[in-house]
C-alpha cells in the first residue's frame, strides 16, 4: 500500500470510527452495535451475556427476613426501577455493572390475642417502633388470617415500612378467627356499610385499645394494605370516612390505600372515597372475581373525581436459580434444584418465562411427584414455592417488586413526613 493509500485509508477510519472501538456503518446505512457484551450484578443475580437491545432482568439478593433494598449503583441510570429488589433495563451497546445494595434491618412482631365486638378470641401480629410517624394494617385475602404480613412478599414490605418509621399491624377477619364462612361460603372480611359490622367493630375496638395501652400515639396516621380480598378491605376502609356509618367509627380514618391484585368494585370507593388509593395488579391476574379493566376503571373514576391515584400492573419476570431463596428456611442449592425440575418438566420457555399456570402446575406436582422430589421435600414451604411461581407468572399472588412505590405512596399523604 503506498503512502499515499494508508493517509485516504486512516482518513477514511476516522470518518466512519473505524480506528476505534465504534461500530462501522453496513452496506445498507445502519450501524452494526457488536456484542454480545457482558452484564455484571453484583450482590445479586442476572449476570450473563446479552445481545444489545435485548430487555434484561435483575434482582437483588437482599434477604427478605432481615433487610431492606437500597438503591442500585453502577449503571443504575439504565433501570426501569432503581430503588426495587427486582428491575429490567434495556441492553446498550457495550458492557453493564450493577450493583445491589441492602442495610439490615430487624423486624420482630408481636403476637397477641383480643375479642374485640365479640368472644372469639382473634390474632393480631405488630411491631410499633419508637417515634412511629404511621401505622399500616396489613389486611389478609380469602381464607387467610394475620399471619399474612409474615409471608415472604408481605413482608419484605413490612421491613421497608418499619425502616421508614411506620408501625405495621397484621389483623384478621372475624370469619377467619371463628372458622366459619359468611354467606359467600367463603372466608373473608365484610365490606358491607352497616353499624353492626363486626369487622369494622373489632378495629374499631383495636385501635382504641391500642391507643389506651400507648402502643399507637393519638393521632398517629393510618394506613392500609392487602392482598385480593384484602384489598378490596384497604379500599373498603379508605371509604369509611366518607360513608353513612363514618360517625359510628371514628378510628377509622385512613391517610392512604393499597390494594394488591383487587379491583375494589365491592367497595364502592370510586364513587365514595375522598382516601388517595392505589391498585397494585398482576398483568396476567388469572383470578375470576379481580379484573383489571374494573381496577382500572375504578382508579379513572376516582382520579376523575379529584382523589391522588396510582395503578400499575405488575408483568412477567423470568426465572432464575436462586427465586426461591426468597423464601426464609430454603437455600441457593435447594433453590437451584427446584427451577431445574420446573425447567426439566418443560415449564420454562426458551427466554426463561415460566409458560404455565402456577396453579396448574401445582397440581402437576401433586399427580407426578416422582418428577419433583426436591419440591415436595419442601412440605412446610408448598404454599410459598407456589407463590413464588405465580409471582413471576404475574398472576394472582402477592409481590414486592414495587415496595418502595408503595412505601413512598404512602409518604406523599403522611403528614408527619
Amino acid at each position: 500500500m503506498s503512502k499515499c493509500s494508508v493517509m485516504i485509508f486512516l482518513a477514511l477510519s476516522l470518518l466512519f470510527g473505524c480506528g476505534d472501538n465504534q461500530s462501522a456503518p453496513d452496506i445498507d446505512g445502519s450501524v452494526d452495535s457488536g456484542g454480545p457484551f457482558t452484564l455484571e450484578v453484583v450482590n445479586g443475580y442476572g449476570s450473563g451475556v446479552f445481545a444489545p437491545g435485548q430487555t434484561v432482568h435483575i434482582w437483588s439478593a437482599a434477604s427478605t427476613t432481615s433487610e431492606i433494598v437500597l438503591p442500585w449503583t453502577g449503571d443504575a441510570a439504565l433501570l426501569a426501577e432503581p430503588t426495587e429488589w427486582h428491575s429490567s433495563f434495556v441492553m446498550p451497546p457495550r458492557d453493564v455493572r450493577l450493583v445491589a445494595k441492602a442495610q439490615s434491618q430487624a423486624l420482630s412482631l408481636t403476637v397477641e390475642q383480643f375479642d374485640g365486638s365479640t368472644n372469639v378470641p382473634k390474632t393480631v401480629r405488630y411491631c410499633f417502633p419508637p417515634a412511629m410517624r404511621g401505622v399500616v394494617i396489613f389486611s389478609h385475602g380469602t381464607g387467610g388470617s394475620s399471619t399474612y404480613i409474615e409471608s415472604p412478599e408481605a413482608f419484605a414490605l413490612a421491613l421497608a415500612l418499619v425502616a421508614k418509621g411506620y408501625g405495621v399491624l397484621g389483623t384478621e377477619c372475624e370469619e377467619a378467627a371463628s372458622g366459619n364462612a359468611g354467606p359467600d361460603g367463603k372466608i373473608r372480611w365484610n365490606t358491607r356499610f352497616t353499624a353492626d359490622n363486626v369487622d369494622l367493630n373489632n378495629l374499631q375496638i383495636l385501635f382504641d385499645v391500642l391507643e389506651t395501652d400507648g402502643l399507637i400515639p393519638v393521632g398517629t396516621p393510618k394506613f392500609a394494605l392487602g392482598m385480593s380480598a384484602g384489598g378490596s378491605q384497604s379500599h373498603f376502609l379508605g371509604t369509611v370516612g366518607a360513608s353513612t356509618v363514618a360517625d359510628e367509627f371514628p378510628q377509622l380514618r385512613f391517610n392512604a390505600v393499597v390494594a394488591y391484585c383487587a379491583d375494589a368494585s365491592a367497595s364502592k370507593s370510586a364513587t365514595l372515597s375522598t382516601t388517595p388509593s392505589a391498585w397494585f395488579m398482576c398483568g396476567a391476574e388469572d383470578n375470576p372475581e379481580v379484573s383489571n379493566d374494573e381496577a382500572y376503571e375504578n382508579e379513572q373514576t376516582l382520579s376523575g373525581r379529584g382523589i391522588p391515584t396510582d395503578y400499575i400492573e405488575h408483568p412477567p419476570s423470568p426465572l432464575y436459580d436462586e427465586r426461591f431463596t426468597r423464601i426464609a428456611g430454603i437455600s441457593e442449592e435447594t433453590s437451584t434444584l427446584i427451577a431445574g425440575e420446573l425447567r426439566a418438566a418443560g415449564f420454562v420457555d426458551d427466554d426463561g418465562f415460566i409458560n404455565t399456570n402456577g396453579d396448574a402446575i401445582g397440581q402437576f406436582v401433586i399427580d407426578n411427584p416422582g418428577n419433583f422430589p426436591t419440591i415436595v421435600a419442601q412440605v412446610k414451604y408448598l404454599g410459598s414455592i407456589r407463590t413464588q411461581v405465580k409471582a413471576m407468572r404475574a398472576e394472582h399472588a402477592m409481590f414486592a417488586d414495587y415496595t418502595q412505590r408503595n412505601v413512598q405512596w404512602f409518604e406523599r399523604f403522611n403528614p408527619n413526613r
